[in-house]
């Protein structure tokens, strides 16, 4: 999605605007990732209606305005996602949470089988500054993204695998922030892929890429989709098999416009 592309969620639909289509859930190895720019977005009382109680009182608690129509722009987005997949309605979905294979608490967002029948999708959320990013699969999946630091970020290779951080410091600068960031996010999304979370840290395997790890990681295969310019992502399939990415909406900058109106 581009600036230029207006999006109306619950609101008076932009011109030339239209709804998600109606997406079939992924082949087994494939992840379709979905875009969203946050300040293309405005959002409105139907829109609102969407979330649940527990995702309006998190909006609700954001200090700055900013912060809190970024938050609503991508959990209203990503309930569009689901719907266009499963054919209920942004705010009937029945979205719970897994408990954490190490610790047993609420971890990993999931939808629950509904009354239809088919395959549930996994999916996963993640957003940084004003892009969202939505990975949806027929196996857990993980996805992160970061803008760029503006400053410096040295500090945080202590926080990854030992062999990264090592290798990290052996590089130069820019090189070594850049580096930094990518491990970030990969290690990130392998952890949601599993649903372990970043609270148990984020150093308990290595993810360098072309590291000896290869492409896996945490018993997850790792890739990084094109983001936009300032940001770095990364998926993460469960299995051992390269996953096959697709962009159903379109990649980071050209998403189509559409209203939000269309999954209701």
């Amino acid at each position: 999605m581009t600036r230029g592309d207006a999006v109306s969620l619950g609101g008076t639909a932009a011109r030339g605007s239209r709804a998600l289509s109606r997406n079939t859930v992924p082949p087994d190895g494939t992840i379709d990732v979905w875009w969203f720019d946050t300040r293309t977005v405005t959002v409105g009382p139907s829109g609102l209606a969407d979330l649940d109680r527990a995702e309006r009182s998190r909006a609700e608690a954001f200090m700055f305005p900013a912060d809190r129509h970024r938050y609503q722009v991508a959990h209203m987005m990503l309930r569009r996602v689901l719907a266009s997949y499963t054919g209920t309605p942004p705010g009937q979905l029945p979205l719970g949470r897994q408990q954490c294979p190490r610790c047993g608490a609420a971890g990993k967002p999931v939808l629950r089988p509904g009354p239809a029948a088919g395959t549930v999708p996994s999916f996963s959320l993640a957003h940084s500054g004003d892009m969202v990013i939505v990975a949806v699969a027929g196996r857990p999946v993980g996805v992160d993204v970061e803008r760029d630091a503006a400053g410096c970020v040295c500090s945080l290779a202590g926080a990854l695998h030992p062999a990264d951080a090592a290798w990290l410091a052996g590089l130069g600068e820019p090189e070594r922030h850049e580096a930094i960031i990518t491990c970030w996010v990969r290690a990130e999304a392998a952890l949601k892929c599993t649903g372990q979370g970043i609270g148990h840290g984020l150093g308990g395997f290595p993810v360098r890429p072309g590291g000896t790890a290869g492409l896996g990681a945490n018993g997850c295969m790792l890739r990084q989709p094109a983001a936009p310019e300032g940001y770095r992502a990364a998926v993460a399939l469960a299995g051992a098999s390269q996953p096959i990415l697709r962009a159903p909406g379109g990649g980071p900058g050209n998403r189509p416009p559409m209203t939000g109106e269309g999954g209701r």
